[in-house]
């Protein structure tokens, strides 16, 4: 009787996954024999298991083999597990403490506000900002939250993670915040992957019109994305040109912080 509830809850499908889970976690690539034998099941059912969860993105297949190995979405709770490590291990206030001479000397070389930035779950949380010196410029928005990919400082911290992390934190899809704010998935991910490319991440109208930002992750001493710094400016003065000029400055400031974490 036991054994029928388990079937019909589906719990030894669940067990067998997590044991596949576990399996995979122990190398570096299996093959449907393997899982098979290590669970006991026919190759047909450790074929359909893998192929399961290759389709929600804990495994995936070896390019050109019959090798399965551990997908995006669990190494992308890796490293949001060691993110979320580290932040408890520097702490916030700590880190607003670090980092706001750094964003002072910013807010100075650039002539521009300067800001701080970390992700919390799909939102991006302005921690700190020193306001630039024009008589037209940007307010630090400190203790916003807005979705972080409406903000150069989310994008640059989202460019970090595996795209499937990136996508299963939108399930419903993309609000828009303005008619330039990213609107799908697709887009987004093809913005990410310019982000990485040019090694800085750009908001141009997507959170507020006529606001431009520049953001580049800070990465601490193990090389774990922990928040990102960026530049924000009307957008009469801070156009692609400007901001890939800017670039050098803030990975400089966010280099000069990581060394401190």
């Amino acid at each position: 009787m036991q054994n029928s509830l388990d079937d019909v809850y589906g719990a030894s499908s669940v067990a067998n996954a997590l044991r596949t889970l576990v399996y995979l976690g122990g190398r570096d690539t299996v093959r449907v024999t393997d899982v098979s034998d290590h669970l006991g099941v026919a190759r047909s059912t450790a074929h359909r298991l893998l192929s399961t969860l290759r389709g929600h993105g804990f495994v995936e297949q070896v390019p050109g083999g019959r090798h399965y190995r551990l997908g995006p979405v669990l190494l992308g709770l890796a490293q949001g597990r060691a993110a979320v490590e580290s932040r408890r291990r520097i702490g916030t206030r700590e880190l607003v403490r670090i980092t706001r001479p750094h964003l002072e000397r910013l807010r100075d070389a650039a002539a521009e506000t300067s800001n701080l930035l970390q992700l919390d779950g799909p939102d991006a949380v302005f921690l700190d900002g020193v306001e630039g010196p024009h008589p037209l410029r940007v307010a630090p928005r400190t203790g916003d939250r807005l979705p972080a990919y409406t903000t150069a400082g989310g994008k640059a911290q989202l460019a970090e993670l595996p795209w499937e992390t990136v996508r299963m934190s939108y399930p419903h899809g993309l609000e828009r915040l303005t008619s330039a704010t990213v609107g799908d998935l697709d887009a987004l991910e093809k913005d990410l992957a310019a982000c990485r490319s040019r090694g800085y991440a750009l908001n141009i109208d997507e959170s507020v019109t006529d606001v431009h930002g520049i953001g580049v992750g800070v990465r601490d001493r193990e090389g774990v994305c922990v928040a990102a710094v960026t530049i924000s400016a009307p957008s009469t003065r801070l156009g692609a040109d400007r901001a890939a000029g800017i670039a050098p400055l803030l990975r400089e400031t966010a280099e000069a912080i990581g060394s401190e974490l």
